[in-house]
């Protein structure tokens, strides 16, 4: 009996150059390698198939150059993050 293959949704990468300093971070927090670097050190989407929607890139950006939207939810990964908010039994340093 053969299965059916669930096809993986990509989520949405949206890189806003105008925005962007070329730090790199995103970049480098990135776990499965899905952003790279051109020549002029700006990030681009090189394996979009690769995005597994951890939205490290997005939060990690000093800029908010970046934003990745998930494609079943249609919601950007640092809108979740901030409803989300700290987790329960957390305080700041001096809290």
């Amino acid at each position: 009996m053969a299965e059916a293959q669930k096809k993986k949704e990509i989520p949405h990468i949206d890189i806003y150059r105008a925005w962007c300093k070329a730090c790199g971070i995103c970049v480098a927090f990135c776990p499965t390698e899905t952003l790279a670097r051109d020549e002029g050190g700006y990030p681009y989407v090189k394996y979009p198939e690769r995005c597994i929607n951890c939205g490290w890139c997005e939060i990690r950006c000093p800029d908010f150059a970046i934003t990745v939207e998930g494609k079943k939810n249609g919601k950007k990964v640092r809108d979740q993050f901030e409803k989300e908010g700290p987790e329960k039994g957390t305080a700041a340093p001096g809290q």
